[in-house]
């Protein structure tokens, strides 16, 4: 009940879970080489281990204690201090419902299967692979004296080949698969420029202001009848971090957009075009959810980016969704997919809004924005086709939070 309260409090304020409880800043920690190795020690089990051809024991402890500060959030995936940790931009509505589903991640994340959860998201981003040996040879590692266990996750953390069953993560765009229909025709189609707000009522863009436009498509079996949401946070990206609302945000009048919940408001719609003010600069796609789901996961490994200047109206995309769709592999998918199809949405905005429709133009997206991590699940999503964001600059000894 506890739970289900919190999340009432989300939906109501239309905030995404991971941005909210991303302001919680976490304890900082101070470990050693020593006790960094011990404790990386724990996922090289006779059960389970983790691999990277060509790596050493060393490199293997440097990347489980840099995931291991990510998920607890102490530090960003490009290894800077999270922007959280300066107090001026902790904003009251952070501290007030944060705190709350701060605790509850908090509580989730020092579970052991979730923590691990994390830790190997993390790892095999970071192009380690998980493997689980037969019951022999795990058997034979089982027996092995301290010493000679030690040697043997030395040599085989770093082995170009090893026995057993192997996750890894090659891809963390959607793949293909002919049950996903991503292309098909999706008609007629509705305008939404907020709630209760005529769709042709006449739409101007306030200074500093630019829009972007996105729709949700259902175009077959799997998608119809479908809702989704999105949520979208301002970034900062040459800080790597996403930006968040300052303390004194009302006091000084402070508009900026800095999140905001995207839900699909008419599920019987086969194509929903949505408009949503932004001030103008960066933004990320934190995370997503189909049905009535709220969002729990946060891209925070890799996120898509967009730009919006002032006075311009972008167009973000398709966003479709399925659930429960049997893919040619034989599991089943649930899950928002993305697809362009610019001029059905350009079609359909005409309709109400042919100013607007008029000067629609496609956003340039680019993938692995990375920031803070908080959030019960952490991931990371990229849509197909789209570049990565440049490598960030070197980043010096400290981080000045005050110009981030």
């Amino acid at each position: 009940m506890r739970f289900q309260s919190f999340v009432a409090a989300i939906v109501a304020t239309s905030l995404p879970l991971s941005a909210v409880a991303a302001q919680t800043a976490p304890a900082p920690t101070d470990d050693s080489a020593e006790d960094i190795a011990k404790d990386a020690a724990r996922d090289l089990k006779d059960s389970r281990f983790y691999n990277k051809p060509g790596a050493t024991r060393a490199q293997y402890d440097a990347d489980w204690q840099e995931c291991r500060l990510i998920a607890r959030g102490s530090q960003t995936p490009t290894g800077t201090v999270p922007y959280y940790y300066n107090p001026a931009v902790i904003s009251p509505l952070a501290a007030g419902i944060g705190a709350g589903i701060g605790g509850l991640i908090a509580g989730a994340i020092a579970e052991g299967q979730q923590r691990r959860a994390n830790r190997r998201t993390c790892l095999m981003i970071k192009g380690w692979r998980l493997v689980e040996p037969s019951a022999a040879t795990s058997a034979k590692v089982a027996a092995m004296d301290d010493a000679q266990r030690d040697a043997y996750f030395n040599a085989v953390v770093g082995a170009e080949n090893v026995q057993g069953e192997i996750t890894e993560r090659t891809t963390f765009a959607l793949q293909p698969d002919p049950a996903l229909n991503l292309d098909g025709t999706a008609g007629p189609g509705s305008v939404f420029l907020g709630k209760k707000i005529d769709p042709a009522a006449s739409f101007a863009l306030a200074p500093g202001e630019g829009a972007v436009v996105l729709a949700f498509r259902r175009p077959d079996e799997g998608s119809a009848g479908r809702s989704a949401s999105l949520s979208l946070a301002r970034y900062d990206v040459e800080g790597r971090d996403l930006v968040y609302q300052p303390r004194d945000w009302k006091k000084k009048g402070d508009k900026t957009t800095y999140s905001t919940f995207v839900a699909s408001s008419d599920r019987k719609a086969p194509l929903e075009v949505h408009v949503i003010r932004l001030t103008a600069g960066d933004y990320v796609v934190t995370g997503t959810s189909v049905g009535k789901g709220v969002i729990v996961t946060s891209n925070c490994f890799g996120a898509p980016t967009f730009q919006v200047r002032a006075g311009e109206v972008v167009y973000l995309g398709d966003f479709i969704p399925f659930m429960d769709v049997k893919l040619s592999t034989g599991s089943k998918f649930f899950g928002l997919a993305h697809a362009e199809h610019f001029d059905d949405a350009r079609k359909v905005l005409a309709e109400k809004q042919p100013e607007l429709a008029a000067s629609l133009q496609p956003a340039v997206i680019r993938n692995r924005a990375t920031y803070g991590c908080s959030a019960i699940t952490m991931d990371r999503w990229d849509l197909p086709g789209k570049e990565e964001l440049a490598p960030p600059a070197p980043k010096g000894e400290t981080v000045a939070l005050s110009n981030r």
